[in-house]
C-alpha cells in the first residue's frame, strides 16, 4: 500500500511539474482595467526586449511557449511608451502610432467635413470607429502584433520605421514613408530571423474598418463599399468588382488573382496594392483576404449606427477589414502602396499604372454619365458655377432630344384629329356590332387601318418619358458619384448634391423629413403647367392617359423630395424648357396646317375636320401621308 502511495505521489508531481513549466501559458502583466484580465485583446503597454545583438539591434529573449524554443532565459526588460508621428504632404496628413505599428488618422486638407466648416475632412478616424488601418497580424502565432508597443528605429519628416522582437530570434520591421506630392502612402513589412518556408507562415495586411462617406437626404446615398481588381494574364488590370459591404456568412472572404483592394464611399477610397516583392520577382503579389462578420454578431451595432450613429454622424454599420494575405520570405521586404484621397477623375488619372480610375463606378448608363461630367466640367470652365453649368448641360439634353419631341407632337396631334374624325364612324360601328364585341372590335380596327389612324401613338407622351429614363439615372449616379459638385452651392443652396434644405421645419413629417425643399414642389407646379399646354384630346382612353400622367407628376414630386438638389435643377430647367418648346412645336404644327390657325388647345382637335383636306388630318393615309381620295369627307366602313 505504501509502496503504491508513493508511485501516485511521484506520477502527481511529475504531472505537476509537466503542466507548470511546458503547458501552462505565462501569466499576464497586471492591468489597471480588472475585466480585461486574461482577455485575449488586452496586452500590457510595455515589452521584454533581450539584450543588444551583435549588429546593435535589440533581440527578444527567447520565450518557452514557443515552438521552436530553447530553454528560457531571464532578460532585462525595457518599458515602451506609444508614440504618435504625424506624416504630411500638401494634399494628406496621416498619423501612425507605435501601437501595432499601423495608420490611425487620413486626413484630407483640401476637402471640409461639412459646407462652412473649416474642418478639414477625416477619411479614417476613431472618431468613425475605423480602427486602425495597415494592422499587421500573424494567426500563428498566438500574439496580437496590434497591440504591441513597437520600438521606433528611425524616424523622420516624411517617413518613419518600426520593429518589434519575437519569440525564436525573430522579428519584424516596418517602414512608412509619405512622397513630398500625391494621395499615396508607401508602407513595406519585413520579417527577419528564421521562418521556415515548410511551415508555410502566412501574415495578414487589412485596412480600416470604415472610412467617410457623405449622406444625402435622411440615409446614406453611397455608404462603404469594398472593391476588388483582378489581373489578367497579361499583366494589364481586368475586372473591377464593387460589393456592398454585409454580413459574411464564412466570416471572411479569400481570392486569388487579385490586384488590388479597397474600401470606398461615394467620394473617396482606400485601397491597397501590392508592389513587387523583389527586382528577380517583378509582378506584384496576387490574393485577397476580406475579413467580415457573422450574421446576428452585429445586428444591434448596426440598428444603432444606422439611426443615431457617433456624434451625429452616419456610419456604416457592417465593419469589415479587408486586406492581403501572403506567405512570410525572410529577409525580404514585401511592399505596398496605399492610397487614401478622392475619387476624383483628375486625381485618379495621375495613377493609370493600376487603372486608378476604375475605382469610379459610373453604373449602368457610364455611357451616358463620361459625356455629362465632360460637358459639366466644359461649362464649369466657361461660366465659374456649377449651378449654372447644368442649366447649360439641360439645354444641350433638350436640343438633343428636341427632334425627337417635335416629332412625337405631330404625330400625336394628327392620330387625335384623325380619331376625331372617325369618330362618328366609330359610333356606328359601336351600335351596330354592340351584341357582338369581337366583330365590333375588329370592325374598327379594320377603319383604322384603312383610313391610317394609329391610337398607339396618342400615347407619345409616356413614351417620350420612358425615352429620359436613362438620361434621368444617368444623371442621378452623376449627381451621388461626381466630387466636382461635392458642397457646391448655387443660390441659396449649398449643396447640389444633397436636397435643397430651404428651412428646417418644427416638426418631421412621414418619409420627408424635418427640412422643407422647394425645388421639388417647384418642379412639380411647372411640370403641370406644362401638361396643360399639351394637346387636349377628346378620347375617353387619351383624357385617362393625360390624368394618370399628373398624378404622376405629383407622385414624382414625393418620390424626389430628397433628390440632389442639382438633380432637382436639372428637372426644373428641363420642364421650363418644355414650355417654350412647346410654344415652338405647335407655332410650326400650325404653320404646316396640322393644328388651326386659331383656338384653344382644348378644341383643336374638336375642329380638325375644317382642315385643308390636303394637307390636315382628313386628308392624310397616315402620319403626314396624303391621302388617297377615299378619305376626303365622309368615309364609309360599309
Amino acid at each position: 500500500m505504501d509502496k503504491r502511495f508513493l508511485q501516485t505521489m511521484l506520477i502527481c508531481f511529475a504531472i505537476s511539474f509537466i503542466y507548470l513549466d511546458w503547458i501552462r501559458p505565462p501569466s499576464p502583466l497586471p492591468t489597471d482595467d480588472p475585466a480585461k484580465v486574461g482577455s485575449t485583446a488586452s496586452k500590457p503597454a510595455a515589452e521584454t526586449l533581450g539584450t543588444p545583438a551583435v549588429d546593435g539591434s535589440l533581440s527578444r529573449a527567447p520565450d518557452p511557449t514557443a515552438v521552436d524554443s530553447p530553454t528560457a532565459v531571464d532578460a532585462p526588460t525595457e518599458l515602451l511608451e506609444e508614440e504618435l508621428f504625424s506624416l504630411t504632404n500638401e494634399v494628406l496628413v496621416v498619423e501612425l502610432s507605435s501601437r501595432g505599428a499601423a495608420l490611425t488618422h487620413a486626413i484630407l486638407p483640401d476637402y471640409r467635413e461639412e459646407v462652412g466648416s473649416e474642418d478639414p475632412l477625416q477619411l479614417i478616424s476613431p472618431a468613425l470607429m475605423s480602427g486602425i488601418a495597415l494592422e499587421l497580424q500573424v494567426p500563428s502565432l498566438g500574439v496580437d502584433l496590434a497591440e504591441k508597443i513597437w520600438q521606433v528605429v528611425e524616424s523622420t519628416d516624411n517617413s518613419v520605421t518600426f520593429r518589434t522582437n519575437l519569440p525564436a530570434g525573430r522579428s519584424v520591421i516596418r517602414s512608412y514613408s509619405l512622397p513630398k506630392e500625391g494621395y499615396e502612402l508607401f508602407t513595406s513589412v519585413t520579417f527577419e530571423g528564421d521562418w521556415p518556408a515548410a511551415t508555410d507562415i502566412r501574415y495578414e495586411l487589412l485596412g480600416a474598418e470604415r472610412i467617410r462617406y457623405d449622406v444625402s437626404g435622411r440615409a446614406a446615398a453611397y455608404p462603404n463599399q469594398w472593391v476588388a481588381a483582378t489581373r489578367a494574364r497579361d499583366g494589364q488590370i481586368g475586372e473591377v468588382d464593387h460589393h456592398e459591404v454585409e454580413a459574411i456568412e464564412s466570416g471572411e472572404i479569400r481570392r486569388d488573382g487579385i490586384a488590388w483592394v479597397g474600401l470606398e464611399s461615394n467620394y473617396f477610397a482606400q485601397v491597397i496594392r501590392p508592389l513587387a516583392a523583389t527586382q528577380d520577382s517583378p509582378a506584384p503579389a496576387l490574393g485577397l483576404l476580406a475579413v467580415g462578420v457573422r450574421p446576428g454578431e452585429r445586428t444591434a451595432e448596426f440598428e444603432a449606427l444606422a439611426t443615431d450613429g457617433v456624434d451625429g454622424r452616419l456610419l456604416q454599420g457592417w465593419p469589415l477589414k479587408i486586406g492581403y494575405r501572403r506567405k512570410i520570405e525572410s529577409a525580404i521586404p514585401h511592399e505596398y502602396a496605399v492610397f487614401l484621397g478622392p475619387k476624383s477623375p483628375v486625381v485618379l488619372d495621375q495613377h493609370s499604372s493600376w487603372s486608378a480610375t476604375k475605382l469610379i463606378d459610373y453604373g449602368f448608363f457610364g455611357w451616358l454619365v463620361s459625356p455629362f461630367l465632360w460637358l459639366l466640367r466644359t461649362f464649369d470652365g466657361l461660366v465659374g458655377s456649377w449651378g449654372l453649368s447644368i442649366v447649360l448641360l439641360t439645354f444641350c439634353i433638350r436640343g438633343v432630344l428636341h427632334p425627337v419631341n417635335k416629332k412625337n407632337q405631330r404625330q400625336m396631334q394628327i392620330q387625335q384629329q384623325g380619331m376625331a374624325r372617325l369618330k362618328p364612324q366609330m359610333e356606328e360601328i359601336k351600335e351596330r356590332y354592340k351584341n357582338d364585341a369581337p366583330k365590333q372590335q375588329r370592325k374598327i380596327q379594320e377603319l383604322f387601318k384603312s383610313e391610317g389612324v394609329n391610337p398607339a401613338a396618342m400615347f407619345g407622351g409616356c413614351l417620350f418619358i420612358f425615352l429620359q429614363l436613362p438620361i434621368w439615372l444617368a444623371l442621378i449616379n452623376t449627381f451621388t458619384i461626381a466630387i466636382e459638385l461635392r458642397q457646391a452651392s448655387f443660390l441659396w443652396i449649398d449643396d447640389l448634391t444633397r436636397p435643397d434644405m430651404l428651412a428646417m421645419m418644427p416638426f418631421s413629417l412621414p418619409f420627408l423629413g424635418n427640412y422643407f425643399n422647394i425645388l421639388p414642389i417647384m418642379y412639380v407646379i411647372v411640370t403641370l403647367v406644362n401638361q396643360k399646354m399639351m394637346p387636349q384630346s377628346e378620347d375617353p382612353q387619351a383624357q385617362a392617359q393625360q390624368k394618370m400622367m399628373s398624378f404622376m407628376m405629383i407622385a414624382f414630386g414625393f418620390i424626389f423630395y430628397s433628390f440632389a438638389a442639382g438633380l432637382m435643377v436639372y428637372f426644373i430647367t428641363s420642364a421650363l424648357i418644355g414650355i417654350f418648346e412647346q410654344k415652338m412645336i405647335r407655332r410650326d404644327l400650325r404653320a404646316a396646317g396640322i393644328l388651326p390657325a386659331t383656338g384653344t388647345s382644348g378644341g383643336e382637335s374638336a375642329t380638325a375636320g375644317s382642315t385643308d383636306p390636303v394637307r390636315g388630318p382628313a386628308g392624310l393615309k397616315g402620319p403626314g401621308r396624303p391621302g388617297n381620295g377615299k378619305g376626303k369627307g365622309k368615309v364609309s366602313h360599309r
